[in-house]
């Protein structure tokens, strides 16, 4: 547990278990299980880690961690124009596999040797390449989630009528999309001005590049790049 108290920050956060899934089902009872028992034993709660080289003490906590590297690691598919990855995949070995088609992703930030592809998409990093190409959110086309409930969920741009298909669902996954259209909405020009003026930020969530009523695209993986983990397991 000790090698998992530490980040690439200054904190120190001993965790009480440490966990190792080897796929989305094991994330899926991990969820149910936490939410089952959050009353019964205080600051219970699940932290998610990759490379552990997040800078602002994002990746320890003091009650359960999940280990994404050790299992979740694979590169599924990698073409000239996009790739299907596991979280835990270290972005050095992405890059080969990108590389050989052609490619690159471009947001990769100073610890391109040592951090996986799921931290760069919880901390929507970026690095040198940054000014030019912008951050890892702007190259994200879907994301595999688990959320509170314990089930898995798509996460994609939707165009208007998607959006209405989502909103009117009768389940957990509706009531989300919901909720999140009225906020954002019914706050439109409020959040949109307090967007920080800025190549890149990494304080807060993302709302205002979630919700756009020119084109009509509404956006959750916006949302959760940067999110840390605190919204769901991607």
């Amino acid at each position: 547990r000790e090698v998992y108290s530490h980040d690439a920050s200054l904190f120190e956060l001993v965790p009480q278990v440490v966990v190792f899934p080897k796929n989305m089902a094991d994330l899926q009872r991990l969820t149910l299980t936490v939410n089952e028992h959050r009353g019964e034993i205080p600051g219970l709660s699940l932290t998610p880690r990759s490379g552990g080289t997040c800078m602002s003490g994002g990746a320890i906590g003091e009650s359960v961690v999940i280990d994404f590297n050790k299992y979740l690691n694979s590169i599924e598919e990698v073409n000239s124009y996009s790739a299907r990855v596991q979280p835990g995949a270290f972005y050095r070995d992405f890059e080969k596999s990108t590389l050989a088609q052609g490619a690159l992703l471009p947001s990769f930030p100073a610890s391109r040797e040592l951090c996986t592809v799921g931290g760069m998409v919880a901390n929507n990093s970026g690095g040198e390449k940054s000014l030019e190409y912008g951050k890892t959110e702007n190259f994200i086309r879907s994301l595999s989630v688990v959320l509170a409930d314990g089930k898995p969920y798509e996460l994609e741009a939707l165009n208007r009528d998607k959006l209405e298909q989502k909103k009117a669902q009768k389940n957990f996954e509706g009531e989300i999309y919901r909720n999140m259209f009225n906020l954002l909405d019914n706050n439109y020009d409020q959040i949109k001005k307090a967007k920080p003026h800025v190549s890149k930020n990494s304080t807060g969530y993302n709302l205002w590049d979630v919700w756009d009523r020119t084109t009509g695209v509404f956006d959750l993986t916006k949302l959760f790049a940067g999110s840390q983990g605190t919204l769901g397991l991607i």
